[in-house]
């Protein structure tokens, strides 16, 4: 049986290195790319303008009432007398 004999030298440890960084820093920037494809509403779906948008979102809110003082007679309920 032969035996191998693996040796690496200064300048190939040097480009391993260099390798690794590289990879690490490409599966970083994957990640954003990825995280932020998955963070944003998808467009073909429901194509909509940003006028479109906010249109929606101001009609699907239901009106607050006003605030009412203390000398409001239409906050004193039809029941109590005055």
């Amino acid at each position: 049986m032969q035996q191998y004999v693996f040796s690496m030298t200064s300048r190939m440890v040097t480009i391993a290195a260099a390798c690794a960084l590289l990879l690490c820093v490409l599966l970083f920037v994957l990640g954003i790319e990825i995280g932020a494809r998955f963070n944003t509403t998808p467009s073909a779906d429901a194509p909509m303008t940003s006028a479109a948008h906010s249109a929606v979102s101001t009609d699907s809110v239901p009106p607050q009432p006003a605030q009412q003082g203390a000398n409001d007679l239409a906050a004193v309920p039809a029941s109590s007398t005055l």
